[in-house]
C-alpha cells in the first residue's frame, strides 16, 4: 500500500503559529485535528510534537551591536532608500520656496489692496467735494443769473 504525501514542515509550523496566535495554549491533538481538517492528513504523532516542540523554542534576538553585512538586497534598498530621502529633501525645499514666495505676492496685493482702499476712500471724499462744489456754482449761476435780471430791470427803469 502507498504512503500518503507528507506535509512540508514549513506548512505544518505555519498552522502552529496561526493557531498560536488564536489560542496560548496548543495541544498536539488540536493541531493533529486542524492538520486533517485543511490537508485531510493528520501527520506523525513524533514529528508533530518535535515541530510543536521547536515553535516553542524562544529564537534569540539578532545582536544589535553585531555588523551588517551588506547583500546585493540590502545595498539595492539602501540606495532607494538615499535617493527617496533626497527627493523628499528636494520636495520640501521646493515647498518652502513655493510657500516663501506666495507668501509675498500676498503681501504685494495685500499692499495693493489697501492703496487702492486708501485711494478710492480719497475719490469719495473729492466726489462729495466736487458735489458741494458743483451746487456751489450752481447756486453762483443762478444769483448772476438773478444778478443780471436786477441790472436790466434797473436800466430799463
Amino acid at each position: 500500500m502507498a504512503r500518503p504525501p507528507l506535509l512540508p514542515d514549513t506548512a505544518i509550523l505555519a498552522v502552529i503559529d496561526e493557531l498560536r496566535g488564536q489560542n496560548a495554549v496548543l495541544t498536539g491533538a488540536r493541531l493533529r485535528d486542524e492538520l486533517a481538517r485543511r490537508h485531510g492528513l493528520r501527520g506523525g504523532v513524533t514529528r508533530l510534537y518535535r515541530l510543536l516542540h521547536q515553535a516553542a523554542q524562544p529564537r534569540p534576538a539578532p545582536d544589535p551591536a553585531a555588523p551588517l553585512r551588506l547583500t546585493g538586497d540590502v545595498a539595492e534598498l539602501q540606495a532607494q532608500l538615499a535617493a527617496a530621502l533626497e527627493r523628499a529633501r528636494l520636495a520640501e525645499h521646493r515647498e518652502e520656496h513655493h510657500q516663501t514666495r506666495w507668501a509675498g505676492e500676498i503681501h504685494a496685493l495685500r499692499e495693493q489692496l489697501r492703496t487702492h482702499l486708501d485711494a478710492s476712500h480719497r475719490l469719495k471724499i473729492l466726489e462729495g467735494e466736487l458735489q458741494d462744489r458743483s451746487r456751489e456754482l450752481a447756486s453762483a449761476f443762478y444769483r448772476i443769473s438773478d444778478l443780471e435780471a436786477e441790472i436790466e430791470r434797473l436800466r430799463g427803469s
